[in-house]
């Protein structure tokens, strides 16, 4: 258990070395909008002078650009969801059935994860429920996504007494540590996959979901024509 609790130690140490190289946002000239290296033309009603700093650049909370006359916020809420497969590393199970729904928001330039985990011997039996909220990094352009978010859990469910039944019950604290890769199909919807570590007392679960994602960055058509109206 501690050699487990280790490893979660080193990759929650890559998670923070992540957050010192990502996000790097700026904005060049009056019309133009460089996100993560990507260049977008801004929109004329959101054009706002950028506080500077010695260190960094910051887009205000409520910016806004354009691709292909579609208006998008800068910074947006998104949701997950998706199911796949889990490996209990604590007692050594076969292969079990993983699911959740993660809905990802911010407040100012920073983002946080609240979710739910539900794991078990397959879909029609599930015998732990977690519960977690995290700080999350995010990297995004028009095309993909990466996300990585690390917090506190909450696990209940029923482990296993002797080979055949579930009966005690536990409650337990813990920790995650989740990673999502979204390739894009449209600016504010793709598909992915997640991989994720959820560790407690009782139980070291990793595992793999594949996942549909959702943005609330869509704000509507930056100009309407008679076409918009069909």
């Amino acid at each position: 258990m501690n050699k487990q609790f280790n490893i979660l130690l080193i990759i929650i140490g890559i998670f923070i070395s992540f957050n010192l190289v990502s996000q790097t946002d700026t904005v060049k000239g009056k019309d133009e909008v460089i996100i993560n290296g990507k260049h977008y033309k801004a929109v004329e009603e959101k054009k706002q002078s950028i506080e500077t700093s010695k260190r960094k650049r910051q887009i205000p909370i409520d910016s806004e650009f354009v691709i292909k006359n579609n208006r998008f916020r800068y910074y947006n809420n998104w949701i997950t969801i998706g199911g796949g497969f889990q490996q209990n590393l604590t007692y050594k199970r076969s292969l079990g059935f993983a699911g959740g729904l993660d809905f990802n928001f911010h407040v100012k330039q920073h983002y946080l994860q609240t979710g739910i985990l539900v794991t078990g011997e397959n879909y029609n039996f599930l015998t732990n429920y977690q519960f977690h909220l995290g700080y999350a990094k995010r990297f995004e352009d028009k095309d993909v996504q990466f996300v990585i978010a690390v917090g506190p859990t909450i696990s209940s469910g029923y482990a296993k007494v002797g080979d055949t039944t579930y009966t005690r019950h536990y409650v337990e604290p813990g920790l995650y540590l989740q990673g999502d890769v979204i390739k894009k199909i449209k600016y504010d919807v793709g598909i992915g996959a997640s991989l994720f570590a959820d560790w407690n007392q009782e139980q070291t679960i990793v595992g793999l979901k594949f996942i549909l994602y959702f943005s609330g960055s869509y704000k509507g058509k930056k100009h309407v024509t008679s076409e918009d109206n069909y």
